[in-house]
């Protein structure tokens, strides 16, 4: 939902204000309002747009001249609602006192507190409006708005502010676009809040307060009894059951109310904590005779105070909770997961908790143009934390250990790095020196005769003897004379061989790195289980690391089959199985900001711009796919080839940013510079990941 302004004083109020020149204020006689009081307010209302400071001071003054006429300070309380809020409640205040029956007056007032997030005022002020003026329909949305917001919840108090907006030709489009999209009343736990807490609405509502993403999907699983969850909480159940949240429920029918052992084990599952967490176990009478395995889960959280016992020694297993209840815990827990408990009660892992401003990191290639990245660099160097620069213009100062790798593989002289540097390069790292963003050296393994990630280039490089310490003292050299901040390491398919030479390496570079004040950075395929024989080593490679990014993206390539670039449900499993391995302060999400134009069994990289440029200039139809929830499209092109382009745009990347924030993860690491649109930066504003 969105905030509408409605109120628009023109110079028609003035022109009424100057033939009329009086006013009535409460009981008291009529006054006249001077004519230079009128002149100060209409020379404030020309420039109020042009000039706030200036209008706030002619309404300022009209006021002194008339301070029994309500126009004046109405201006100042609007103007001040933008700027000072606080200063501006006391003047719209007064000016609610000067004209009683001013309902826009509460209109501000009531804005101007829902965006403070005081939102106990915002629904007195839109309902003092409603008193002033019972037909109002912006009191309505505003209300509609108060009772939606993600801090209070009340999803049935807006729906039924927005069902009397349905009446309103001005609000009709707004409130049958926000009923569509809200929540429904199953998981509004203020809504029927003495009822007992059902298992269905448990699993939504604990999904909700995180604002996590429920494509839609069709649910297939039942409960016990054999019936399906509720059709208003089916998306959310299909959800949970994707990523694993109910895993180990005993669900006996979604309709039934849930047991504390029940919400205990899915607050294990939501959080990620298992059996294993808890300090001590607790002495209670009444779960003896429960699983092993339940019992532990039961100790954990309580450990971890995310539930208490009934009495000092019943947990009370089989009771139920009713939706206050619920409720109350959900808060307490989420509360506790930001602040986790302190000494002794401290539990392992600890819970997730970002605490430093998120960390964005962009790859610059060779494409798109260093003009183009250059400009980027420009705009937005206030929201860029790092760049990581894959043709490190200084390649020729140290032509020994990795130069001779790259020679025996494909006749090259570069340090591992994607490309050649030329003059362009060198502009973009002298551009990089004058603004704040951390300069990062990319080592590749990419073979500039296959143009594929070369595992030999790797291999020869770790086994042969004496050349990874040679390359590690060529990288601080350099690192030290072009006072890099980091280096980020990016072999990509190596060998399984090189598993344990490879994390070797890492515990190598990161030692002398570090004793130098440089971040090491290393990056990893994704995967969402345990792979032994896998040659990236996730705990351990991540244990020689300040920072570790995920390749989560490019899911479909070029030379394959048209589709998504990164799947949301991927995303999230990714992640999930990551921090069973890795802290949660050095994850990095790989963020995709392009896409690929498939046609005649190949693809090309578009980004999102492009791609949005393509659609538009063969009007074809652009659609979310509801698996990945990301954008895609066909077209016909000119010579009668048919296209399919699957990119990444704004609403798809707000929910890969969400994802960040729901794990609290240290924050992207996105390919490449130059290839995003403005939807981009919006997103992570949206996400709250702007670092600006």
């Amino acid at each position: 939902m969105e905030k509408q302004r409605y109120r628009t004083i023109s110079l028609l109020t003035t022109i009424f204000a100057l033939s009329t020149l009086f006013v009535q204020s409460g009981n008291s006689l009529a006054k006249t309002v001077p004519a230079n009081a009128v002149h100060l307010y209409q020379a404030g209302l020309a420039i109020m747009h042009q000039n706030a400071t200036q209008a706030l001071a002619d309404f300022t003054e009209s006021e002194k001249l008339a301070p029994w006429w309500e126009p004046p300070v109405y201006e100042q309380g609007q103007i001040l609602a933008v700027t000072d809020f606080q200063k501006a409640i006391p003047i719209l205040m007064h000016a609610a006192q000067l004209a009683p029956k001013d309902d826009t007056v509460w209109n501000i007032l009531g804005w101007g507190y829902y965006t403070h997030q005081e939102f106990t005022q915002a629904i007195q002020a839109f309902t003092k409006q409603l008193t002033v003026n019972p037909t109002q329909a912006n009191a309505h949305w505003g209300l509609a708005n108060r009772y939606d917001n993600s801090s209070v919840r009340q999803f049935a108090k807006a729906r039924q502010q927005l069902q009397l907006l349905l009446s309103s030709s001005a609000f009709r489009a707004m409130a049958q676009k926000s009923l569509a999209s809200l929540p429904p009343n199953a998981i509004d736990l203020t809504y029927h809040d003495s009822l007992p807490i059902s298992e269905e609405d448990a699993i939504a509502a604990l999904l909700s307060y995180r604002r996590m993403v429920y494509p839609t999907s069709n649910v297939l699983i039942k409960g016990r009894d054999g019936h399906l969850p509720s059709p208003e909480v089916t998306n959310y159940i299909a959800y949970a059951d994707q990523i694993g949240l109910l895993k180990g429920l005993q669900i006996s029918s979604f309709q039934a109310s849930a047991t504390r052992v029940f919400l205990a084990q899915l607050l294990a599952n939501f959080y990620g904590i298992n059996q294993y967490d808890y300090i001590r176990p607790f002495q209670l009478n009444d779960i003896a005779t429960l699983p092993v395995a339940t019992q532990m889960t039961i100790n954990s959280i309580l450990a971890n105070q995310l539930m208490t016992t009934v009495t000092p020694n019943d947990f009370a297993p089989l009771r139920t909770m009713t939706r206050s209840e619920f409720a109350s815990t959900l808060q307490n827990a989420n509360r506790i997961m930001k602040n986790p408990p302190s000494g002794d009660q401290l539990v392992s892992p600890e819970p997730h908790l970002r605490t430093s401003p998120p960390f964005i990191y962009f790859f610059s290639t060779s494409q798109p143009s260093l003009s183009v990245q250059s400009a980027d660099l420009t705009s937005h160097q206030k929201q860029i934390s790092a760049i990581g620069l894959t043709y490190f213009p200084f390649i020729a100062d140290f032509p020994s250990g990795s130069a001779k790798t790259r020679q025996a593989i494909d006749q090259t002289q570069y340090l591992l790095t994607v490309a050649s540097a030329g003059g362009g390069a060198t502009q973009e790292w002298q551009q990089l020196e004058q603004t704040s963003i951390a300069p990062f050296m990319v080592l590749a393994n990419y073979n500039n005769v296959t143009h594929q990630a070369d595992p030999a280039i790797v291999d020869q490089m770790l086994t042969t003897p004496g050349r990874p310490t040679a390359l590690i003292n060529e990288i601080t050299a350099i690192a030290r004379k072009e006072k890099l901040r980091g280096v980020t390491v990016d072999f990509e398919n190596i060998l399984p061989k090189d598993r344990v030479p490879y994390v070797n390496f890492m515990q190598a570079l990161h030692a002398q790195l570090s004793a130098n004040g440089i971040t090491t950075m290393v990056c990893l395929p994704e995967r969402d289980q345990s792979a032994p024989q896998s040659p990236y080593d996730y705990a351990g490679l991540s244990s020689h690391a300040d920072l570790v990014m995920l390749i989560t993206y490019d899911e479909h390539v070029p030379g394959g089959k048209p589709g998504t670039i990164a799947a949301l449900f991927n995303d999230q499993r990714v992640i999930q199985y990551a921090l069973t391995q890795i802290p949660a302060n050095k994850l990095l999400l790989g963020v995709a900001d392009y896409g690929y134009d498939w046609s005649a069994g190949t693809g090309v990289e578009v980004s999102m711009q492009q791609a949005k440029s393509l659609a538009s200039s063969y009007h074809a139809t652009i659609t979310i796919d509801p698996s990945s929830q990301t954008p895609t499209f066909q077209y016909t092109d000119a010579s009668g080839v048919k296209h399919t382009v699957w990119f990444e745009n704004g609403q798809s990347l707000t929910y890969v940013d969400q994802l960040v924030n729901t794990f609290a993860l240290r924050g992207i690491a996105v390919w490449h510079l130059g290839a995003e649109d403005t939807s981009f930066w919006h997103a992570l504003t949206t996400a709250h990941l702007s670092t600006s």
